[in-house]
């Protein structure tokens, strides 16, 4: 198999385009892409933004034009779309103030040493000869490797076997997972199932599912999305709609799954018996490791029996192919921490806790691949852009715990605040945003604490301890170190804003942080609602972040029944605790009320407004949280959240609102009674 080749043409941009000109002149302009700003050229050119629209597309040829801006997102994207005998052509700038891009063309340098396919080229050099992708033939066969066939059978097996029995299909980029996914969902239609869904982050990612399908159903109509044959349908539907949806399905398949919120696939997971769940090991915009481990988690709960299979074999290129292993090591898609044998007996006196200076990292390669592992595992949405980010911001703080020198934990800062009193104003009144200052802004403009831009904040953009070392208090003394440089350098606000989940809420409660935000929106990458949550450093800090959790202890009740009205009941439950919410105080007349409710005949209706004063006093209590979790959804639901009589009892399965308002008057009788 022909191995890829790469071009790095470095100097200006008038260069580089001849240059690339020179080196492409027999070579076909349909088979190449090129991503650049410069569109005055005879190439099909797109800008760096574009580049995830390129996926499951292939091209003899991908010029990147990084003169001016190099997005490591988009290179690595476009890398995978070069397919075997293909050449990367890159334009680099002689910039070197950038750590990312000394590091880069170290890198760079390592490769051209030690393959003739890789070139680099400074203005004035003579220019390599490159080889032309010989046309493959195509191939009758189903399968291009034993890999696939294997892949194919085993997402059949989910169909035939028994149910409740999913399949994790994984595999790095090229290996041909997506046409497995295709291969089979065409089988199974030509074998008479009637219904296959394909759900993904978007349809354009499961465009290769349908374009394989299609190739096994030479019969069948195709529109985007959906392949009809007869009666029998394979059809795209997007994660969220699914939810929402009564689809049934002889198979479900979900591909690039670690870009999906974990929720949503519990909740697929929940909903259909027979689920294939594919992703990608090393990708460009994050990686299926970090999902598998936390995945597995939930599939052991859920469903025990789960199996799982990874790709191997590349299809695209070659087993050994040097471009790969390039992106690998030049964007650290396969950085892993260091193994657990390492560092299982670690405990936290026996680590170092320490601030460094990205820099040094530069010199220091291993601690740097540890260091990026680590937070590959724990953010499965970790890009190499968060590299770039991470060595060349100088407003990052990076502070890491070391066992044996190896890098075990560690949490990433980013300055924030100082806004000044003009942009806080406009941000306050809503007439301005600013890129970045996620916890000023969010403080001034939904929070409405007037005095929160001129604060100093440091924000924690991430935090990881090692999968094996967790639960020994090392994230704790972290932070608690994280506090004490704070205070060093005069700052008034550490703060976090992270989508919710049980875990992470006690984590930082637990770290004496408070919370004084729920985001109204559900975030794009979790699915959920994100939690701001602060500890003050400064006198001024502890008196914007009162203020901010005062506004927010106010505001909680009405929002429940409005902005937050489908919440589930456990986190309106754990919010107000954590709030020690409690709304106006209730009056002898509301008392006579409730018990007039509980104990005797009152409708609901006319007991409605005093339940829900009494209520909001009682949520945060242990006696609430000592009902049965049934009791306390009833009781959230219909007296906080205001929901539907018909909801509730479809939610919590009542027959109708008649058992409902009977379970609900039982509840409040328990809740009496605790409180005596």
């Amino acid at each position: 198999m022909t191995h890829r080749q790469c071009v790095i043409l470095q100097g200006n941009l008038e260069w580089c385009l001849d240059s690339s000109k020179s080196l492409l002149a027999d070579f076909d302009d349909n088979t190449i892409i090129s991503l650049s700003n410069y569109t005055d050229n005879d190439f099909l050119s797109l800008s760096q933004k574009q580049a995830k629209q390129q996926l499951g597309k292939e091209f003899d040829v991908v010029i990147f034009d990084a003169t001016t801006e190099l997005n490591p997102d988009s290179l690595g994207a476009m890398m995978g779309t070069i397919k075997q005998g293909g050449v990367l052509i890159l334009w680099l700038s002689a910039d070197d103030t950038s750590v990312w891009l000394q590091r880069f063309k170290r890198i760079s340098a390592v490769f051209s040493e030690q393959h003739s396919n890789f070139n680099i080229v400074q203005k004035g050099q003579e220019l390599p000869q490159l080889s032309i992708a010989e046309a493959q033939p195509q191939l009758n066969e189903t399968y291009l490797t034993d890999d696939q066939r294997k892949a194919v059978e085993a997402i059949n097996k989910v169909v035939h076997g028994h149910r409740r029995r999913p399949l994790v299909l994984s595999a790095d980029r090229g290996r041909g997972k997506s046409a497995s996914l295709g291969i089979a969902a065409g089988q199974l239609l030509n074998e008479g199932k009637q219904t296959i869904l394909v759900t993904a982050p978007s349809l354009a990612v499961a465009k290769t599912v349908f374009d394989h399908a299609c190739r096994l159903l030479p019969d069948a109509e195709y529109a985007t999305g959906l392949i009809t044959l007869n009666n029998a349908e394979i059809r795209f539907i997007a994660p969220d709609a699914l939810i929402e949806s009564d689809l049934k399905a002889d198979l479900l398949m979900v591909d690039e799954a670690a870009a999906i919120p974990a929720s949503i696939l519990e909740e697929l997971l929940q909903k259909y018996a027979r689920v294939v769940f594919s992703t990608t090991l090393h990708g460009y915009e994050g990686t299926g490791r970090g999902f598998a481990i936390r995945f597995q988690n939930i599939l052991d709960q859920k469903t025990p029996d789960w199996r799982s299979y990874r790709m191997e074999t590349p299809i695209r290129w070659a087993d050994d192919d040097m471009l790969e292993d390039f992106s690998f090591q030049s964007l650290l898609m396969n950085a892993s921490p260091v193994s657990d044998e390492f560092i299982n007996d670690a405990e936290l006196n026996d680590c170092q806790i320490e601030q460094i200076d990205c820099r040094q990292l530069l010199d220091d390669e291993q601690s740097l691949i540890e260091l990026f592992g680590l937070m590959v595992l724990a953010h499965y949405r970790t890009r190499p852009s968060d590299l770039k980010m991470l060595l060349d911001r100088e407003d990052i703080t990076l502070i890491v715990a070391r066992y044996r020198g190896h890098i075990v934990a560690s949490v990433w800062l980013v300055n924030e605040g100082e806004l000044g009193d003009e942009l806080s104003q406009a941000i306050y009144e809503g007439k301005r945003r600013v890129k970045g200052h996620l916890l000023p802004q969010s403080l001034l403009a939904h929070a409405g604490v007037e005095s929160a831009g001129l604060l100093k904040y440091q924000r924690v953009v991430r935090i990881a301890v090692h999968p094996a070392i967790q639960q020994r208090n090392i994230g704790q003394a972290l932070l608690d170190y994280s506090l004490k440089q704070a205070q060093l350098k005069a700052i008034d606000v550490i703060g976090t804003s992270f989508a919710m989940d049980d875990e992470l809420i006690d984590f930082w409660a637990k770290s004496a942080f408070e919370l004084v935000k729920l985001g109204v929106h559900r975030d794009d990458v979790s699915g959920s609602h994100a939690l701001m949550m602060l500890q003050a450093v400064s006198e001024q800090g502890a008196i914007v972040m009162n203020a901010a959790k005062y506004r927010f202890q106010q505001q909680w009740f009405h929002l429940l029944h409005n902005q937050f009205k489908q919440l589930s009941a456990a986190y309106v439950v754990k919010i107000s605790q954590l709030l020690d919410a409690q709304n106006e105080y209730s009056s002898t007349e509301d008392k006579r009320e409730i018990e007039a409710f509980a104990y005797h005949q009152r409708g609901y209706e006319f007991s409605q407004v005093a339940l829900w004063r009494w209520l909001s006093q009682q949520v945060a209590t242990t006696e609430f949280s000592e009902l049965s979790p049934q009791q306390q959804a009833l009781c959230v639901k219909s007296l906080l959240q205001h929901q539907s009589w018909l909801e509730i009892a479809k939610d919590l399965g009542f027959s109708g609102k008649n058992q409902a308002v009977l379970a609900l008057r039982e509840s409040i009788v328990t809740l009496l009674e605790s409180n005596n």
